[in-house]
């Protein structure tokens, strides 16, 4: 992210593209966690709407029924049902006020002949499944809706006792509850609007249901069931359960909504009751209160990133102020001709310990590597690049002869002269560890140029170091190699490196260009 600008610019420059980039991805990944937490929250909110509707419809369609069986229970008990003096019609219209009274469709009295009497008629309910039931097994009955009434077509569901007397059955009470009522129920159920709620009958036909568009009245319920993808089960287990008045749920696909369903059956009864969710909408129903949430954090990893925009805005100030200072030192340091005398404490005030060279002021091998790394990136066609190893020649020789003082001012003077040739050639420079420099040339417009620039370098890199009235020659050892486009930083090392220690090997003080024919 950080670059170096052009040698006579001096000015350091920084990519924000990468912070950018990631404070971007930072946002996207945050916002896709709520969205899939949303999701979560939709399943579990559409799975406890579901769960708490079906409780909360069984048990009270249940009730309904229960309270109805204790009416007409009740209403047995009276004498006068069974006083054969007292004739129907009567008995017929004080169940119908009672009907009225507690809010019946009709409740009807129902002879030992099975005629039922209302106030104005009489009718035979022989025929009805639910009576032959009745009068043969003595128990009470619940039937599915069923069109019944004065016009043939009113739909309502029937509930009927039986009569005894002395251990016989001598007729039977029965009431109507409105279908009407029913469908009421179901609608008024739903903790949440979008929950549809289904009532089934004995034979799995659809009896009452809150979407009548959808489902018919008197359609299988399994037709729906087999038109969706079911999720982990299937429409054979969900019947096997119905038919076996088994709970269950199950997952499955609609179009492009995905549904959570519940059954059960419903007590006293031979019905079961479906209720039905939508997972796609209990999401959106989240999204008013998800999306300010990503708003928020949308803003967050905006405003964090103009924070760090300008702090690092304000410490670039600070970087390109102190490159000028180094670039002014600089240049009074080249204008120099005695390296012997030169402030190397005032240059090492000025770089930080973890980037230079403590001893010579040029920078670390890792510093250098990585500014090798992004000069690469950018080499121009048209110039030859040359990596070269710079070998100060038998150091230890001197440090055992004069001291260790001599072998640090000679690195001290080499890094002097490999730092002239840097900002000469727009190259870098840089300690490799011990007596071994690594110096890049790259302002180069071909290897003749670059012939005539080793030959100048290797004979300045022969110096004198005055120790009082004494002169204590050094020199160096070059290895050289060229860039070509494609080169690995590892491949530039080795070809170097096998160059130096061919010099080494060969009379030292001269240099050596990679596969190229040998200078004196």
């Amino acid at each position: 992210m950080l670059q170096s600008g052009n040698a006579d610019q001096g000015q350091w420059r920084f990519s924000f593209a990468p912070v950018l980039k990631g404070n971007s991805i930072l946002c996207i990944l945050i916002c896709l966690l709520i969205a899939c937490s949303g999701l979560f929250l939709a399943r579990q909110n559409v799975t406890t709407a579901v769960r708490a509707t079906l409780l909360n419809g069984e048990s009270q369609i249940a009730y309904r029924v229960a309270q109805s069986i204790n009416l007409l229970e009740s209403l047995a008990s009276r004498p006068e049902l069974y006083d054969p003096a007292l004739p129907p019609a009567p008995k017929a219209e004080m169940l119908n006020a009672m009907g009225n009274h507690f809010g019946y469709m009709m409740i009807r009295y129902v002879d030992a002949d099975v005629n039922v009497h209302a106030p104005t008629r009489t009718a035979s309910l022989a025929s009805r499944d639910y009576m032959q039931r009745l009068f043969s097994t003595g128990q009470t009955q619940v039937t599915d809706s069923f069109a019944a009434g004065a016009d043939g077509v009113t739909l309502n569901y029937t509930v009927a006792v039986p009569l005894f007397d002395k251990g016989e059955i001598v007729g039977s009470l029965f009431c109507a509850i409105y279908f009407s009522e029913v469908e009421k129920l179901l609608r008024d159920m739903a903790f949440e609007p979008d929950i549809e709620a289904i009532l089934i009958g004995r034979h799995g036909q659809v009896m009452s249901s809150t979407d009548r568009d959808r489902l018919r009245y008197g359609e299988p319920f399994l037709n729906e069931t087999r038109a969706s993808v079911l999720l982990g089960t299937s429409a054979g287990k969900i019947e096997e359960n119905l038919m076996n008045q088994r709970s269950g749920s199950y997952w499955s696909l609609r179009g492009t909504d995905i549904f959570y369903t519940e059954y059960k059956r419903v007590g006293g009864t031979g019905w079961d009751i479906v209720c039905t969710g939508s997972l796609w909408t209990a999401y959106r129903n989240l999204l008013p209160a998800l999306l300010p949430i990503m708003g928020l954090t949308v803003l967050l990893c905006g405003g964090l990133l103009w924070v760090m925009r300008r702090y690092v805005r304000s410490q670039m100030r600070v970087v390109d102020m102190l490159v000028q200072s180094v670039q002014e030192l600089e240049e009074k340091i080249y204008r120099d001709e005695r390296p012997d005398n030169l402030d190397f404490r005032e240059i090492l005030r000025l770089t930080s310990t973890g980037l230079s060279d403590g001893l010579t002021g040029v920078v670390t091998r890792s510093v250098f590597l990585n500014q090798l790394k992004e000069q690469l990136k950018n080499v121009t066609p048209q110039k030859v690049l040359a990596f070269c190893f710079v070998d100060l020649d038998d150091l230890k020789r001197l440090n055992d002869t004069y001291g260790h003082g001599i072998g640090d001012r000679a690195l001290k003077s080499i890094g002097y002269v490999l730092r002239e040739y840097e900002k000469k050639y727009d190259g870098l420079v840089g300690r490799y560890g011990g007596d071994e420099f690594i110096l890049l040339l790259a302002d180069l417009n071909d290897e003749k140029e670059l012939r005539d620039v080793l030959d100048e370098l290797v004979l300045r890199l022969h110096l004198d170091i005055g120790e009082q009235d004494r002169s204590i020659p050094i020199h160096c050892s070059v290895g050289v190699s060229l860039y070509r486009p494609g080169t690995e930083i590892d491949t530039l090392i080795a070809e170097a490196d096998e160059s130096l220690y061919f010099v080494k090997q060969n009379g030292k003080g001269y240099y050596k260009i990679h596969q190229s024919r040998e200078h004196p």
